[in-house]
Formats: C-alpha cells, sequence, structure tokens
C-alpha cells in the first residue's frame, strides 16, 4: 500500500495497513530545520524560497528523504515575477537577497527573536469600520490570476514529482474567524463579534470569497486534500453559540467547495474542541485535527472518537513539547500506544503531533517518531 492509498483509505474510513504517520504543518519543520535536513546553511533557505521550480523540489525531496511524513506539503511560491529578479550573494561574511529592479539589499543570516525561521507578529490596528472600507481593503484575487502569478509553482513541481505515490496536502486556508483580524485587529476582533456583528459578517463574507478562490488555485494543482486552519474558533477563545454563526457556516462552504473539486478536506483545531465537537462534525470535513490538552482545556481523543469519531477519521494529538521535544522514548512509545489505542473507536485514525514540530526538537527525535508511529500503528 502505497503511503497515498494509505492516507486517501484513512481519511474515507477504508481499512488500511496501518495508521498513517504525519506532523500536519511539516513544511514548518522544513523550515525551521532547514541546515539540519539539508545541511546548507540556514540563510539558504530564503533562496530554496524563491527558486526555480525543479531546483526547489530537488531540494525538498532530500529534506524528505531525511524525514518522512506520509502527507506532504508543499510551500507556496512567490510571485514569479518576483523571483525572477532576485539574487543572492556572499559579501563581506554575511549572505544577502538583492533585488535587482529595487536595489534593495535584504541580509539573511540575522537571528529571529522566536528562535524560528521566520517572526510572526498578529495585527493589532483596526483599519475599516464601514462597508465602503471592506469593500475598499478586501479585494479578490481570483484564482486564474493567482496561478497565473505562478503561486503554484512549487506545489505543481511536487505533485509532478511525487503524486502517484506519495500524499500531497497542497496547502490550505486561514478560517474565516481568524483572518478579520487583519481588517480589524486581534484584540478588537473578539468584543466585535458581539458590538458589531452585522460587519464581521460582511468582512467574513468577503474573506469567505478569497478563501473559496485560494481553495480553487490549490485544487488546480491535482494534489490530493486541502487544510482549513480554524484558528481561534475553539472554546479557549469563542463560545458554542459564536462558532455557530461566525465559523461553522463559513467552514461548511469551503469543505464543499473542496469536495466540489475531488479533495479530502482536513480541518486543523489548535485549542479546545470538546464542547462543539458535533457543530465541527456538521461541516462535514473528512479530517479533523485538534490540539494537545492545554491551556485549561482537555481534548480526550477516546472521547472525540466516541462522540464524532464514525463520522470524521481522527489526527492524534500528541504534545510536540512535553512528549515530542522532552519525553523519554520509552514515554513517547507509551503516548503512541495510547493514542492509538483511543483512536481505534474512529473511522480513521492518523498518527500525528498535535502542533508544529519545535525547533528544538532534533531530527534524530523525529525519525525515531516516525519509526515508532510506523511500528505501533497496525489497524484491527
Amino acid at each position: 500500500m502505497t503511503n497515498k492509498d494509505r492516507m486517501r483509505r484513512a481519511l474515507e474510513g477504508k481499512p488500511v495497513d496501518r495508521c498513517p504517520v504525519t506532523s500536519l504543518y511539516n513544511f514548518l519543520y522544513q523550515q525551521d530545520h532547514f541546515s539540519e535536513l539539508t545541511g546548507l546553511p540556514a540563510w539558504r533557505l530564503q533562496q530554496w524560497l524563491a527558486d526555480e521550480p525543479e531546483a526547489h523540489a530537488a531540494l525538498f525531496a532530500r529534506m524528505q528523504a531525511n524525514a518522512p511524513f506520509e502527507t506532504l506539503q508543499p510551500h507556496g511560491a512567490p510571485p514569479r515575477a518576483w523571483r525572477e529578479r532576485q539574487e543572492f550573494v556572499e559579501r563581506d561574511g554575511h549572505a544577502y537577497r538583492h533585488d535587482r529592479h529595487t536595489d534593495a539589499w535584504v541580509q539573511l543570516d540575522l537571528p529571529t527573536e522566536s528562535g524560528h525561521a521566520a517572526d510572526y507578529h498578529a495585527n493589532e490596528t483596526r483599519y475599516v469600520f464601514t462597508r465602503a472600507d471592506v469593500d475598499a481593503r478586501v479585494t479578490l484575487t481570483r484564482a486564474a490570476d493567482q496561478l497565473a502569478e505562478g503561486a503554484n509553482d512549487y506545489l505543481d513541481a511536487i505533485v509532478r514529482r511525487f503524486g502517484r505515490e506519495e500524499f500531497i496536502l497542497s496547502g490550505g486556508v486561514i478560517g474565516t474567524l481568524y483572518s478579520c483580524h487583519w481588517h480589524v485587529g486581534l484584540t478588537n476582533l473578539f468584543p466585535l463579534l458581539l458590538d458589531e456583528p452585522e460587519l464581521m459578517a460582511y468582512v467574513s463574507e468577503k474573506l469567505l470569497a478569497q478563501n473559496l478562490e485560494t481553495i480553487r488555485r490549490l485544487a488546480a494543482a491535482g494534489g490530493d486534500a486541502i487544510y482549513i486552519d480554524d484558528a481561534t474558533a475553539t472554546s479557549d477563545m469563542i463560545s458554542p453559540a459564536l462558532y455557530a454563526r461566525f465559523c461553522q457556516p463559513y467552514i461548511t462552504a469551503m469543505v464543499e467547495e473542496i469536495h466540489r473539486l475531488g479533495h479530502h478536506a482536513i480541518l486543523i483545531y489548535f485549542g479546545g474542541v470538546m464542547d462543539r465537537l458535533e457543530q465541527i462534525a456538521m461541516t462535514g470535513g473528512d479530517g479533523l485535527l485538534y490540539e494537545a490538552s492545554m491551556k485549561g482545556f482537555v481534548n480526550d481523543t477516546a472521547e472525540i472518537a466516541r462522540r464524532i469519531g464514525d463520522r470524521m477519521t481522527l489526527f492524534s494529538n500528541i504534545d510536540p513539547v512535553t512528549v515530542l521535544q522532552d519525553a523519554t522514548e520509552a514515554e513517547v512509545e507509551a503516548e503512541i500506544r495510547r493514542q492509538v489505542e483511543a483512536g481505534r473507536a474512529a473511522r480513521g485514525f492518523i498518527i500525528s503531533t498535535a502542533s508544529p514540530i519545535t525547533p528544538a526538537t532534533p531530527l534524530a527525535r523525529v525519525r525515531r517518531f516516525l519509526e515508532l508511529s510506523t511500528q505501533l500503528g497496525a489497524r484491527v
């Protein structure tokens, strides 16, 4: 059974020889562990993310061989015109990206604050106050225009190289709720759901239209699945009633479009889900990944399997810090065994970390996790 067959069958609730093994968001793992996986200087990551598609795919293959996850998650490509005018040079002991059009020089070998390959900062500025503001700011880029700009160049190259035997998670979109924060500010977002619900619904409809276009662009590559990261839509952030109004309808529409295009839909929830499992299942998603129990909530795999596991394939929620990064090998093995046993009640089960693998987790531990999961994941 190929990895592609195993993953597709698991997501469809069909018999498999063993549970597939992966870590969703493994494209972030490749970025954070670029040097470890390739033997190249860390700054070369930026060159790889602007390289020609076939060269990009060749280095992707090297990283995949070192950490063979059973879902391949290609990176999105910057606009082709931008890539073609970049050059990467070393001078005076430092590495730089030089834009030949603007003559801008960006130093690439500077450390980040977070320790990740790139830092991320949420928006805290409110830009839209009226529907007219929303219309002016939240504009639509059609799938055809995204394709013309080269957004699928790397994805297409990975599908050509691996698509016959490997399961391609072509990419994904961020749920409309969290995406609203780019326009209203993250702190403002939550009171606005109560104070200005009509405006927030209008922003959400605009964002849904853009997500549907991105889904169409991703599906054009011919991969296997598309994810929806429904960020901040969890019990630690909003109520089930707000989820029903500002998340569930939009997730359902995106799942329906993913299915219409012949792909599987995987839903990702980094937060508590136990009080909204039925609502999540009603979206029609094929797979569900939920965070490890933390931050005051408990996501119990056995209970989730009992309540909705006959309708959705579950991903295990192995804690990437306390288990994969910090636990002994015996403790890692025990957690895999516990999760597999809990997941037997589900229609399908995929072994995975609950969140991205940390920068402090060595490659040897990742490989051992993959080996143990392969050995322990037999389905009965």
